[in-house]
């Protein structure tokens, strides 16, 4: 299985809309869908900006030996989802601190994928949510 950034980096060198979709067909796999929706579902909110904190070091590790990886830390974005009840009940400074821990416990491509996904764009072109929609049945209704 490749890294999101990876298929990301091999969604934006393919040229055509239908080589777009076949990169996104050929990799597909619930980390990478849990990846778009989170980027794209318009209904997801945070509770931090998208922006790397200023006490951010980037990790000295090379790809694959970092202390966590995106597909567990995906699964604990919910505690910045301005939604959900543990993200409401963290003070800023306990919000703050666990999301520079996530990022620094990430190899630093994958926590340029969680800045993106707070940012609700992941900084490749034609990758949007028109274009998720419209060619990805159902993504974002499940």
């Amino acid at each position: 299985m490749k890294n999101i950034y990876e298929i990301l980096d091999e969604f934006k060198n393919a040229g055509t809309k239908n080589e777009k979709v076949d990169v996104l067909a050929k990799n597909w796999h619930p980390t990478l869908k849990l990846a778009l929706q989170l980027a794209y579902h318009p209904d997801i909110k945070w509770t931090i900006a998208g922006e790397y904190p200023k006490e951010y070091k980037t990790p000295d590790t090379k790809p694959g030996i970092s202390f966590s990886n995106l597909t567990n830390e995906l699964k604990r974005l919910y505690i910045f989802r301005q939604d959900h009840p543990t993200a409401q009940a963290l003070t800023e400074k306990r919000r703050r601190e666990l999301f520079l821990l996530m990022l620094e416990s990430l190899e630093p491509r994958e926590a340029d994928v969680v800045i993106g996904i707070l940012k609700k764009d992941l900084g490749v072109k034609g990758l949007n949510h028109k274009f998720l929609k419209d060619n990805i049945p159902n993504i974002f209704s499940e």
